[in-house]
């Protein structure tokens, strides 16, 4: 294996490179968080990491390579002379894989490298045989996505099953807490994913055409109030939609317009409004989701695909980037279209519009 030492103790530094090179691993070294960053663009299998380092600390140094692609999914190990389960819930809370308290022994650091490799290697073969069949979602971050907020399941379980003597209620419930939340983040994505292939195998055999009916008002909607609770926008939210039945499934519309609207949310500030609007016009069915956000470049807007985010570099942001090409998907199904030009001209903000054909009355 390559392996990264980030460790400003010289004599450490030394050490761990002399254990590491005994035992047929390849050794990269930095004294401080900046130069660590730079030597992790050469994709080592996996980075220790102290957490008192001089000026950039341990934590923002994971906070940093959990930013960039090339580094998201590298297994990461904290080494610190710190053994408070604060810092440990802080280091799994950012996705760190173990933590070991100085001082250790060569059976500390060999056993850790060896269960690191135990877990994440099935789901890196996994991720690169879906990758495989699936080219055009190469860019994705599997590996990161996946692996994250699982690091925090199962880091908390292993501290509460090694220490569950002596942990206090109110650490106890703070370590479900955090169980509980990379939890709902690998339900989140799961629910995301299944919806997605679900829309794309339709696509191959869609339903006959007038046979399912969807109460467009009602799903629009549901999707927009469960996005704003899940954003604690509700009084941003506005929501203003003529009755009208569209082709397609209730669910699959109630879910597109909630990753559309949840999105308008994450790109806008609190008190910024969002609008939706659903109005017949035409023989058409027409949706419109209006935020306040930094909106989209006119070469951005033509490229939504799945497994494509935009913005990454400036917003922290979670997921797959699949929101959008589950909107373009559900729109597609339903014989319309999904679109995105500008909230108004030569304003900040987006503009989405779903399009669709409005059925006559049963």
């Amino acid at each position: 294996m390559k392996i990264l030492i980030i460790e400003d103790e010289p004599s450490i530094r030394d050490t761990l490179r002399d254990l590491l090179e005994l035992n047929d691993h390849t050794v990269l070294a930095a004294g401080d968080g900046p130069e660590g960053i730079a030597l992790a663009a050469d994709r080592p299998d996996l980075i220790l990491c102290d957490i008192g380092l001089p000026g950039m600390d341990g934590y923002e140094v994971i906070s940093a390579l959990r930013r960039l692609p090339a580094c998201q999914d590298i297994p990461f190990v904290f080494l610190t002379a710190r053994a408070e389960r604060d810092d440990q819930r802080r280091g799994m809370a950012l996705g760190a894989d173990d933590y070991i308290t100085k001082p250790f022994t060569e059976r500390d650091i060999l056993d850790s490298i060896a269960a690191r490799v135990r877990r994440q290697q099935p789901l890196r073969d996994r991720v690169e045989q879906l990758l495989t069949q699936r080219r055009t979602e190469v860019g994705a971050n599997w590996s990161h996505e996946l692996m994250t907020p699982l690091n925090g399941v199962l880091g908390g379980l292993e501290l509460i099953e090694a220490e569950a003597d002596t942990i206090e209620p109110g650490e106890l419930k703070s370590l479900l807490g955090l169980i509980r939340a990379g939890a709902e983040r690998q339900h989140t994505l799961s629910k995301k994913l299944v919806l997605y292939f679900e829309l794309e195998g339709l696509k191959a055999a869609p339903p006959s055409a007038g046979t399912v009916r969807c109460a467009a008002a009602v799903s629009v909607a549901a999707g927009a109030a469960q996005a704003a609770q899940a954003e604690r926008r509700t009084a941003d939210l506005t929501v203003r939609c003529d009755p009208g039945h569209v082709p397609g499934y209730d669910a699959h519309l109630t879910a597109a317009v909630a990753e559309v609207v949840g999105n308008a949310f994450h790109f806008s500030p609190p008190g910024q409004p969002v609008t939706v609007t659903g109005t017949c016009q035409g023989g058409r069915y027409r949706i419109e989701i209006v935020d306040h956000g930094p909106g989209m470049t006119a070469e951005q807007r033509a490229n939504v695909t799945a497994f494509k985010q935009f913005h990454r570099n400036h917003s922290e942001q979670q997921g797959l980037g699949l929101g959008l090409a589950i909107a373009r998907a559900t729109a597609d199904l339903a014989g319309g279209r999904f679109f995105l030009t500008p909230a108004a001209p030569e304003s900040a903000g987006l503009r989405a519009t779903f399009d669709l054909p409005l059925l006559a009355p049963a």
